[in-house]
């Protein structure tokens, strides 16, 4: 895996191990956060985009945040949880930039992780496993706020065995966005770290030290899209997280990510997601 500049800023909203019978049952849930699982007993399933999982015994799972998906189960299903939530608005998206595997088998290592975790967050354990409950703009800043409330040593305790279990994931990883050319390399850096600016494509073409024609057309060969696509969808996955988990008005979102048009930036996000900015935001103010 190629190096990329990124600097962990993970922050735990919940934790807990949870005890189902046949009522895990979550059709098109999308969180502003990631979760990792660590299945103890029985099993059940995870209908993603991409095809369908079962969950079993031993083993890690990771759902990224803004992923689809649904949760079916049958019968007894017991799991450790952690949902954590990736500040990355002064750096680069970790969450947001590699592809992960959904399944790792775990190790007894993992296991006692996620009970450390647990035994030593009680506070943190989901008083109702509903989503439509929890997956909300009020619960996700009220978890933030115990969060950092919390003394440091334990913050530092909870996070050090979150990048452990991060770090599993992390090995098999690869980069959502991978180019083997330098020049788009320097370019994917300057948009990455500068995503809340107004950014050109003749901009980028100057990073990579190229033609604007030349860019575009080594650009789309490496990455498989044009760098236009490429800056749109890269800000409204922005405006996604920032439209969950923030106040700020729409028509201040969108000027944030270099939209002057409103009009036009709220078309963008419904093409993007068959939603309109308010829908999306009234979603996780319910």
């Amino acid at each position: 895996m190629s190096a990329i500049n990124v600097r962990p800023n993970l922050l735990m909203l919940n934790v807990g191990h949870a005890l189902h019978n046949a009522d895990w049952n979550f059709k098109d849930v999308s969180s502003p956060f990631t979760r990792l699982y660590y299945v103890t007993e029985g099993n059940a399933e995870l209908i993603l985009p991409n095809g369908r999982v079962r969950l079993r015994p031993h083993h890690l799972y990771i759902i990224p945040a803004f992923t689809l998906h649904t949760n079916v189960c049958t019968s007894l299903f017991k799991h450790y949880y952690i949902h954590v939530y990736e500040d990355s608005s002064s750096g680069v998206s970790i969450i947001e930039n590699f592809d992960f595997p959904t399944e790792l088998e775990a190790t007894p290592i993992e296991l006692e992780l996620f009970k450390s975790i647990c035994e030593h967050n009680t506070s943190m354990v989901l008083k109702n496993v509903d989503p439509r409950i929890y997956d909300n703009k009020h619960s996700l800043i009220e978890c933030v706020r115990l969060n950092r409330e919390r003394p440091l040593f334990d913050r530092m305790e909870s996070m050090g065995i979150i990048l452990q279990l991060m770090s599993r994931f992390m090995r098999h990883a690869r980069p959502k966005y991978e180019a083997s050319d330098k020049r788009i390399k320097l370019a994917l850096e300057y948009l990455n770290e500068n995503i809340t600016e107004p950014i050109s494509i003749e901009t980028l073409a100057s990073e990579a030290c190229l033609s604007r024609d030349h860019f575009i057309k080594l650009f789309k060969q490496e990455l498989g899209c044009t760098p236009g696509q490429f800056i749109i969808d890269k800000k409204l996955i922005k405006a996604q997280l920032m439209l969950a988990t923030e106040n700020t008005s729409i028509k201040d979102i969108a000027y944030s990510l270099g939209y002057d048009d409103y009009s036009y930036f709220s078309r963008l996000f419904r093409k993007h997601t068959s939603m309109t900015p308010q829908n999306y935001r009234n979603s996780f103010n319910n």
